[in-house]
């Protein structure tokens, strides 16, 4: 049978709907926000991290990104120096 949608996705893997209401924290713990949507960008999609009225714009790579548990609803990200400030 082919055409449909795969059952599972491979290890690493998700759907960025899978990813909505995800808490987000940095590797040392701290609570950045709550996973809200991706928005598309040249190089790679932006993750859109909701934190009270601020939202924060995460590239979606794998030097920032360190883990993405979905059954846990756990992001982990590693971001360098400032960008939460921004």
């Amino acid at each position: 049978m082919s055409g449909g949608l795969p059952s599972e996705l491979p290890p690493g893997r998700f759907f960025v709907a899978d990813l909505e209401g995800c808490r987000v924290v940095t590797r040392d713990g701290d609570e950045v926000g709550t996973f809200l949507r991706a928005e598309p960008g040249p190089s790679q999609d932006l993750w859109v991290v909701g934190a009270g009225d601020r939202e924060h714009l995460i590239p979606a790579v794998a030097d920032i990104v360190v883990t993405v548990d979905t059954a846990s609803r756990v992001i982990v990200i590693h971001p360098p120096e400032g960008l939460l400030d921004l």
